[in-house]
């Protein structure tokens, strides 16, 4: 079952002082981010310990537990093999810091107990919006705009077992979530408030035996170069390529290495690319435009900024794509 894709939809929202629910759109959220609104009944705003925060709609279908297993789920990831039950956490740890972990841990073996609880992590999974999301924030804030992600669709178990409930995320200082601090014996499969990607959805903690079966494609989308807005961009950082730096206007610029015509432009570019964004997503795009490899492959950067626009403009596009994937058994 496929769920309606909404990027803009309204927020719910629930006061931490007075419970007061109600629902938002994204001016109110962001003169709420300012201090300028609060609750509606009692005024506490966002500088308060009890302020308001995300919540979730009573009509959410993800409340009913036969609905849950029989939706599609989303997560993204560089990870061309997620999930993967042979995930060794070791691996990328160098020998002298497996042997300090080794002498870390009381009676030895704490490498060991380490890499268990490791593997023991909830695998996190939600909307549509919220995978995209999880990547635009990855890009920006993580340095991963080089990187290749992936999205996945995923089908749950038929046989997973559901906590009772929506809770809060149940993350711990470094965003770890295990199953067994917070649920019974037996759960697998955990509804929480998702209150950073796709706010006031709900996304799911899940042990990988919840899991059934997923498919994959590599995002961003790919676009023809023959798009009429790639060759405008491309048209656009040729002719700035050709230009000077800018002239320094101020002493702080005099001191400073100007960037070049070209980064300039594409910086422009990636703002004419935000406007095709709802409000709340703007400041989110990130392709880290490559001025050294500009000349190797010129339409590589516009093309990349349309690949990351559609993906919320056009999300049928994207289901068409996985629907065109064979699953694969988790």
């Amino acid at each position: 079952m496929e769920r309606e894709i909404d990027f803009a939809r309204p927020r719910r929202m629930r006061c931490g002082s007075c419970r007061l629910e109600w629902s938002v759109n994204a001016e109110w959220l962001e003169r709420f981010d300012r201090a300028l609104v609060g609750c509606p009944c009692c005024g506490t705003d966002c500088q308060s310990e009890d302020h308001p925060n995300f919540w979730v709609a009573q009509e959410d279908a993800a409340h009913d537990d036969s609905l849950v297993r029989k939706q599609y789920w989303y997560h993204s990831t560089t990870h061309a093999d997620w999930p993967n039950r042979d995930f060794d956490p070791t691996a990328l740890l160098s020998d002298v810091t497996k042997k300090r972990m080794e002498q870390l841990g009381s009676g030895g073996g704490g490498l060991g107990r380490w890499a268990e609880r490791q593997r023991a992590k909830a695998l996190h999974i939600g909307t549509y919006e919220a995978a995209v999301e999880n990547m635009f924030r990855r890009m920006r804030n993580q340095d991963g705009s080089a990187e290749q992600f992936y999205l996945y669709r995923v089908r749950l178990s038929p046989d997973c077992v559901i906590e009772f409930g929506v809770q809060e995320e149940p993350t711990d200082f470094v965003g770890d979530a295990h199953l067994a601090d917070v649920c019974g014996v037996g759960v697998n499969t955990f509804r929480y408030v998702n209150t950073h990607e796709d706010p006031s959805s709900i996304s799911l903690a899940v042990e990988i035996d919840a899991l059934h079966v997923v498919q994959r494609i590599r995002i961003p989308l790919e676009v023809p170069l023959s798009d009429p807005w790639v060759v405008e961009g491309t048209e656009r950082l040729l002719d700035a390529a050709s230009r000077p730096a800018p002239f320094p206007k101020t002493a702080v610029e005099r001191l400073r290495r100007m960037p070049s015509a070209l980064a300039v432009e594409a910086q422009r570019i990636e703002t004419d690319a935000s406007t095709h964004l709802p409000l709340e997503l703007r400041d989110r795009i990130s392709a880290a435009f490559e001025e050294a490899n500009f000349h190797t492959e010129p339409s590589a950067y516009p093309a990349k900024l349309r690949g990351l626009v559609q993906l919320v403009g056009n999300p049928q596009a994207v289901l068409h794509l996985l629907d065109c994937e064979t699953w694969r058994l988790v």
